[in-house]
């Protein structure tokens, strides 16, 4: 990532949550979520910007677990319903949906991926946004191609992958890692991180746990803002992490 100075327009910090729809294998799957953080750099201003899609379906949420070095140690899974307001149900991995519902499941996943686009369109202005960035891009990627939204004009930056390629890294460190490591905080008026503070509107300090779509986008924003910003104290963090990794490893 660039300095941002002289820069101009509006960076846009994203993060997407899917879910494979109940039974199919991880053969059919959609978005459930997602939160943005639109930056102007000329002024520092943010507004926030999410939604969650609605659907009376059942899906599969994956959620990696982690050491505390940022390595993958197992998956937890759980069933939720978004359109009924229902979550943390208990996965039965050998649960299948019938042939004959599976065309409907994949109906309502091109529905959201529809909703999908309409979010994307209404929040990227053309010639406005240099960059979209995001923690790991090769879910949003995939999402992007199914919604037919266009890139076009507007850079795609994986911050996890710029992050290892700066340090060297073999593997890549988590977001739950990194920001412990910039020492980020909510508190559901307020996001924080080592160097910078910012007001939440009332209306999402209820969606700003890890591992939601507004939740990761505003730890990612502030995980950007160090690393671009504060590289050499995040740098410390991080070598100081990897050396105790080794040692353990």
């Amino acid at each position: 990532m660039q300095s941002a100075t002289g820069e101009a327009g509006r960076y846009v910090y994203l993060d997407i949550e899917f879910g494979y729809v109940y039974g199919t294998c991880r053969g059919v799957m959609m978005p459930i979520e997602i939160g943005a953080v639109v930056h102007r750099l000329e002024d520092d201003s943010v507004r926030y910007v999410g939604e969650q899609f609605w659907y009376d379906i059942d899906v599969e949420i994956w959620k990696k677990v982690t050491d505390a070095c940022g390595k993958t140690v197992g998956v937890a899974t759980t069933v939720a319903n978004m359109g009924r307001d229902e979550y943390g149900m208990p996965y039965d991995h050998s649960y299948r949906i019938s042939g004959d519902e599976v065309p409907a499941a994949k109906a309502t996943a091109r529905n959201a991926f529809a909703d999908l686009r309409l979010f994307m369109e209404s929040v990227v202005s053309a010639g406005d946004t240099p960059a979209i960035v995001v923690f790991a891009a090769s879910m949003e990627k995939r999402a992007f191609r199914t919604a037919n939204f266009s890139l076009d004009g507007c850079m795609l930056v994986d911050l996890q992958r710029e992050i290892r390629r700066r340090f060297g890294m073999k593997q890549v460190l988590s977001l739950d890692r990194l920001s412990r490591l910039i020492d980020f905080s909510a508190d559901g008026s307020t996001i924080a991180s080592t160097h910078f503070r910012y007001p939440v509107p009332r209306e999402y300090g209820h969606l700003l746990g890890a591992h939601r779509g507004m939740g990761d986008a505003v730890r990612t924003f502030l995980l950007a803002r160090e690393y671009r910003e504060n590289l050499p104290d995040l740098e410390e963090r991080i070598r100081t992490l990897i050396k105790t990794c080794e040692g353990e490893g």
